[in-house]
């Protein structure tokens, strides 16, 4: 989650912004998308030089991409409880490929936000010749800290009253240190646990930590070359670990193999900085998303990257076409607002986006506490539904109440440390 990020968006230095209130509310439509300076007058205010960095649709896709994660984490990935509940075998077959493919969320997530850090960072560069690299760490410790380490701190609470959710010193302290996905590539599985989720911001942070430092001193070349070692890092160290018989559940943590997403959205921030935002007609768009689409759903039924039988030729292409799927669905989206799919700037969509970080955050303490409620009584499908129903209303709440007290006063502070201002106006 996923998951958080500067948001990028409608850019263009000299634009005006886009008004909205804290819970993203009437934005309106953006004007064209422009990342070079404009000819200036030397008495022009800074300030007028500085437009919002910001596309709602993006805010709107992390809603549903949380939605993917949802399902993949609660729904039968097998057509058998289907069958047994009397459920059509076609339809109990395109349920569970939805629900396979859905495991490919997490890296659109990914893919946007090293498109979206790349973007910001490489128009800083432009407005003030240089990248600030405290006034950078500075804005990730005050939008991804202040959730985090509150989560890490309710698991602790968490683990003194119920013993399924002990966490030991090693686990803690990997997780404070951001290199929770460690735990589970060198093959620790606390996947019960509340803390399980933040497994993919440790290795967000790990990418927040590193890449600015790349991107301070090298250029667009440059930086692009790096996005293709990645490309290549990560092909290298899936061979190394099959090689080395590495279970599939091992790779999928592994911050090495998972670095084509990342990768991808770099080229994708490379390529599309200082140009308007592509304009392609609707049918496009719904191709474009449908290829992703499809792409994913061959990753979860054939490719298999999480079954224990995962095979060798489908870990070396699932991965790669995984990331691909990603960027079709990222290009489906990228400026859809103004080509047909104002749907996707909605105020009340892009809010529910805009809370996607607490969502995937908060979502398996909310299926915690709705085992409590539901304890011992959701063995049969409408029980179970009333319990994933109950957990979902809990991670809403959770989710909108830590935005609005928690990370809200937060992101207030960080617009004190942003040169080029970003996401939707707090």
């Amino acid at each position: 989650m996923p998951l958080t990020w500067d948001h990028a968006g409608v850019v263009g230095y000299g634009q005006g912004t886009i008004g909205n209130n804290p819970g993203s509310t009437g934005i309106e439509s953006p004007p064209a998308c422009h990342l070079g300076l404009p000819v200036i007058s030397s008495r022009m205010p800074l300030f007028k030089l500085r437009a919002r960095f910001y596309y709602p649709e993006l805010d709107s896709i992390r809603f549903f991409l949380f939605c993917g994660v949802w399902i993949y984490h609660t729904m039968p990935k097998v057509e058998g409880p289907y069958s047994a509940h009397h459920v059509p075998m076609p339809v109990a077959v395109g349920v569970t490929s939805i629900t396979r493919a859905s495991m490919c969320s997490l890296d659109l997530f990914f893919i946007i936000s090293a498109f979206l850090i790349t973007g910001l960072l490489l128009g800083e560069k432009e407005l003030k010749g240089a990248v600030d690299l405290k006034a950078f760490y500075t804005r990730r410790l005050l939008r991804i800290w202040p959730l985090y380490f509150f989560v890490i701190g309710l698991a602790g609470l968490l683990s003194v009253i119920d013993r399924s959710q002990v966490l030991g010193w090693a686990s803690t302290l990997c997780y404070l240190l951001f290199a929770g996905n460690w735990l589970f590539a060198l093959g620790d599985y606390p996947r019960a646990q509340i803390i399980w989720p933040l497994w993919s911001v440790s290795f967000e942070e790990q990418f927040y930590l590193l890449w600015p430092l790349v991107l301070r001193w090298a250029s667009k070349r440059i930086i692009c070359g790096a996005a293709i070692g990645l490309l290549m890092v990560g092909s290298l160290a899936r061979l190394i670990l099959l090689l080395k018989h590495t279970g599939a559940h091992d790779m999928w943590f592994n911050s090495f193999v998972r670095v084509d997403s990342i990768a991808y959205g770099i080229l994708l921030a490379v390529s599309l900085h200082g140009r308007d935002s592509p304009r392609l007609r609707l049918p496009t768009r719904v191709a474009l998303l449908l290829l992703g689409g499809t792409a994913w759903v061959i990753v979860g039924q054939f490719c298999r990257l999480l079954d224990p039988e995962a095979k060798p030729i489908g870990v070396m292409i699932g991965y790669p076409l995984m990331s691909l799927g990603g960027v079709a669905i990222f290009l489906s989206v990228f400026g859809a607002a103004q080509d047909g799919a104002a749907f996707l700037k909605n105020s009340g969509l892009v809010y529910l986006g805009n809370i996607a970080y607490g969502l995937y955050a908060y979502h398996y303490l909310g299926l915690r506490l709705s085992g409590y409620v539901f304890a011992r009584r959701h063995d049969d499908m409408r029980a179970h539904t009333f319990f994933l129903f109950c957990a979902l209303a809990m991670t809403f709440l959770l989710a909108a109440a830590s935005f609005k007290w928690l990370e809200t006063p937060f992101l207030r502070l960080k617009q004190r440390f942003t040169h080029v201002p970003s996401g939707a106006p707090v």
